[in-house]
């Protein structure tokens, strides 16, 4: 979704970074994170006309050789377009940041969006987080390794790896805590630090098979329409809504914790929010993407048009509308009394 929204939003140039890329492929034969990239700039269905760079950084010297001619094979499978642009960095992410860092600044606003996806904790210090999301029409995916975190983040040798991570030293609280409360802390101080720098921030939680958390996707943005297309990316993987995903049951099978979306949950947390205001359907649509679990599909038909006349009242129109429908410019009076 993203590269044809922002080519044909006229952005001359766009950047990918995938900040830990692996080979290309896995050991079944399944593309790996830059392969789907490449391909889903040079095999959609809409023409990508802008002039697309992209970073891969790979570390090892053999995955970073298996990656380039990945890259080659799949250039030449698909027309090696004019404006596919790939760089492979055999370096840490940090060295190659050095490099691609500057070139962003070089050409001033180019839309970014970087896929931080690492094998631990480590070469993702927050400080390049920050400068990336600094930027304007910047995004950034990152892969936290919440499990593995969590069981170092006492040992007295990571002090400054972990330092780095959150770009602050309150994780430290965090280590003083247990159970629940450590992981709540963990996770919420991350979200918190990217928030510092994006106007919106959504974590998706991934499970093991023994049902306990295994690692977050943050997904941070300065976007409405940028956090709109990743949810609906996440509701395809989790129907719920809770952003939460399971193999608990069958590690062949996708287990949802829910088996239909909440609206109950979504209807109190509207009427919470603006109980005894007014307010425009947009306001409302910015808060349950922004606020909410849940998708801009979901507030009109399975909240307000359930609520019209007990719930709250329509004040006014830009058009003509039937009741039970809300275009864009409707404004609303929410009753103080539900």
């Amino acid at each position: 979704a993203w590269l044809p929204i922002l080519s044909q939003g006229g952005y001359p140039k766009l950047a990918y970074i995938d900040a830990f890329s692996g080979p290309g492929s896995y050991s079944g034969g399944e593309d790996g994170s830059p392969v789907i990239a490449l391909k889903a700039m040079l095999d959609h269905k809409a023409a990508i006309r802008a002039q697309c760079y992209f970073d891969f950084v790979e570390r090892a010297p053999d995955r970073a050789l298996a990656l380039k001619n990945a890259v080659q094979e799949t250039q030449k499978l698909l027309g090696r377009p004019h404006n596919a642009h790939v760089e492979v960095h055999q370096s840490t992410f940090e060295e190659a940041y050095a490099k691609i860092g500057p070139r962003l600044k070089a050409v001033g606003t180019i839309p970014t969006f970087a896929f931080i996806d690492p094998f631990g904790w480590t070469g993702l210090p927050f400080s390049i987080i920050e400068e990336l999301l600094r930027r304007p029409s910047t995004e950034v995916f990152i892969n936290f390794m919440f499990e593995e975190i969590n069981r170092f983040l006492d040992h007295p040798d990571q002090v400054g790896n972990f330092d780095k991570l959150f770009g602050c030293t309150e994780w430290r609280t965090c280590a003083q805590k247990s159970g629940a409360d450590r992981n709540r802390c963990i996770r919420d101080l991350y979200a918190k630090k990217l928030s510092g720098s994006a106007a919106y921030v959504r974590y998706f939680e991934m499970r093991n098979k023994a049902n306990s958390t295994d690692y977050f996707l943050f997904f941070a943005t300065n976007s409405l329409l940028g956090l709109k297309k990743m949810k609906e990316a996440m509701w395809k993987v989790d129907q719920g809504g809770a952003f939460s995903f399971s193999d608990a049951t069958d590690p062949n099978q996708m287990t949802l914790f829910a088996n239909e979306p909440n609206f109950g949950q979504l209807r109190k947390q509207i009427l919470d929010n603006f109980r005894g205001r007014e307010t425009s359907v947009d306001r409302i649509e910015e808060f349950v993407v922004a606020k909410t679990a849940f998708r801009e599909t979901h507030f009109k038909r399975q909240v307000l048009a359930k609520g019209e006349g007990t719930e709250f009242e329509v004040i006014r129109s830009k058009v003509d509308r039937r009741r039970g429908t809300f275009p864009s410019g409707t404004y609303l009076r929410f009753y103080d009394n539900v």
